[in-house]
């Protein structure tokens, strides 16, 4: 039987935003697994880490995931739609 390991996906999370990493709803469930990228910011929060946010337009997101993965999306106005990023400041 494999040992178990404690390194879970919001560890993991959490270590990519401590790297210096942004994150969004749709890097946190395909890089992640972690659906709740809202609760997930407000426990950071509570541990006392400084998140900070931004709205950016889901053409940059797609931009930053297709650097490591291959996204494609409907026929959408992505340079129209908008949606948060997070990331701990400094």
């Amino acid at each position: 039987m494999a040992k178990k390991s404690n390194f879970g996906n919001t560890k993991a999370l959490l270590n990519y935003l401590i790297e210096g990493n942004k994150i969004t709803v749709l890097e946190s469930v395909l890089y992640f697994g972690v659906a709740n990228v809202y609760s997930f910011v407000e426990q950071v929060k509570k541990k006392g880490y400084p998140v900070k946010k931004e709205q950016v337009t889901m053409a940059l997101i797609l931009r930053r995931i297709n650097q490591n993965l291959k996204c494609e999306t409907p026929d959408l106005p992505v340079k129209d739609i908008y949606m948060h990023e997070w990331w701990i400041s400094k």
